[in-house]
């Protein structure tokens, strides 16, 4: 396996200035909770709020497969709180199918939240199994690839990368 570099630190941070000005028009100073998906969309978090106006507050979410590779998920808050009547921005690495996402904003709508938007570093909407949309993303792509850096770890390697790299497969 090697890491191929698709975009470097530089236009990262371009492009998070880009989604927080786009996050701050959109939201127009309702009180915001953002929530990461962890472990994944931590880097995000912590870039795009320091360029977010506010005002925010900043929450945590863990979600797994529960058994393994089974199609339950199991969510677990970091810490407990309450989403009634709040405007919510979900952040997540990667947005492939759709599914967790769309479980995940159906929970928390379920949860009492007043409004729910949807922010990834990657977005690939041709890999759709739902009809979710990404309201905001650093990048969207065709490409078949998985990534590593920028919070986002290959088989356990590679989140502290500054720049988000393909995984490619040795020949």
């Amino acid at each position: 396996m090697r890491l191929e570099k698709r975009y470097d630190e530089r236009l990262i941070a371009e492009r998070v200035e880009a989604v927080a000005g786009a996050i701050d028009r959109d939201v127009r100073e309702r009180p915001l909770v953002v929530v990461s998906i962890l472990k994944g969309a931590a880097f995000f978090m912590a870039d795009l709020t320091r360029r977010m106006k506010g005002p925010f507050g900043c929450e945590f979410l863990h979600v797994r497969r529960a058994g393994g590779a089974g199609d339950v998920l199991q969510i677990d808050f970091v810490a407990g709180f309450d989403l009634r009547g709040q405007h919510v921005l979900l952040l997540k690495d990667v947005v492939h199918t759709g599914v967790i996402e769309t479980y995940l904003l159906e929970h928390l709508s379920g949860a009492g939240a007043a409004s729910l938007r949807l922010a990834a570093i990657v977005d690939k909407p041709r890999d759709r199994k739902t009809n979710v949309a990404v309201d905001f993303s650093l990048f969207s792509t065709e490409s078949d690839g998985v990534y590593a850096g920028y919070g986002m770890a290959h088989e356990g390697l590679h989140a502290h990368l500054p720049d988000i790299h393909e995984v490619v497969p040795e020949a």
